[in-house]
């Protein structure tokens, strides 16, 4: 009984002494450190669509996104294809800083090839959303987006907008992401890595 009663000491001195340098590490680390009070798996806000039932006939918007998707079960923000992202970044109002591109990916892949002049903020950096939010607080259209297919780093972002005060139907879903925009042989632009 004396053995296993000191090796589970053993163990919990070994788990401690690794907690204490872990958490050390964490918070001398300057970049990609864990932030330990957010909460990384939460789930995107429930937003109540508002109503979109007029008595009168209202015109739509030019070059407005043809299809826009409503909020669905797994996650309750507006999604845009491909061919409306498209028109939106041909849009004048792009170039004009009304609508923002936001890539949610992490430094390489942002680095490697991007929307041209989409805004890079990572969703596991918190810095970057804090840098990024006074930007796209007067933005009309808001289009974030990251690799594609079961990347989920766009809709987390998406979340942390919303909570962010940024109203929700400033807030496009891009869910095709970066995959089909190369797909689709529209323009590239790449960044220098840092020195």
């Amino acid at each position: 009984m004396g053995k296993v009663a000191c090796a589970f000491g053993q163990a919990a001195v070994l788990v401690i002494l690794a907690l204490v340098v872990g958490l050390g590490v964490n918070a001398v680390r300057a970049r990609n450190s864990i932030n330990l009070t957010r909460d990384y798996f939460a789930k995107p806000p429930v937003i109540v669509q508002p109503s979109t039932t007029s008595a009168t006939t209202e015109k739509p918007e030019p070059n407005a996104p043809a299809k826009m998707e409503g909020p669905t079960p797994d996650h309750p923000f507006q999604i845009v294809t491909v061919e409306d992202v498209i028109k939106l970044f041909q849009d004048p109002k792009t170039a004009e800083g009304a609508f923002i591109f936001v890539d949610a990916r992490a430094d390489n892949p942002f680095r490697a090839g991007h929307i041209p002049g989409a805004v890079q903020c990572d969703y596991y950096r918190e810095k970057d959303l804090e840098s990024v939010l006074p930007r796209l607080y007067g933005a009309e259209k808001i289009i974030v987006y990251c690799n594609g297919g079961d990347c989920e780093d766009s809709l987390h972002l998406c979340s942390e907008l919303y909570t962010s005060q940024i109203p929700w139907g400033s807030i496009y879903l891009f869910k095709g992401g970066w995959e089909e925009w190369q797909k689709s042989g529209q323009r590239v632009e790449t960044a220098p890595s840092p020195e």
